[in-house]
């Protein structure tokens, strides 16, 4: 899930590899336990979205048309002709 990167300026990344989330190896060593915390929760979060997607598109139905007269009479309006 994680990948080590280097960039230019010589600084150490572990990189998510599902969304190019990057944590400093630098803060990893300041604070090993809020990053690893950190770290997990991120993971959690990837496994919760892929958990609870859907493998197929959902497709909304379409609105059914109602005739007037029907809501007039469910909203308790008198409908008087002309």
């Amino acid at each position: 899930m994680y990948t080590t990167t280097r960039n230019i300026v010589g600084g150490t990344f572990m990189t998510c590899s599902d969304c190019g989330d990057a944590i400093s190896m630098n803060k990893l060593c300041e604070k090993p336990l809020q990053s690893a915390t950190d770290m997990l929760k991120h993971m959690a979060h990837h496994k919760a979205c892929h958990a609870f997607a859907s493998g197929v598109p959902v497709i909304r139905p379409e609105p059914e048309a109602v005739p007037v007269i029907e809501l007039a009479r469910a909203l308790g309006i008198r409908w008087v002709s002309a």
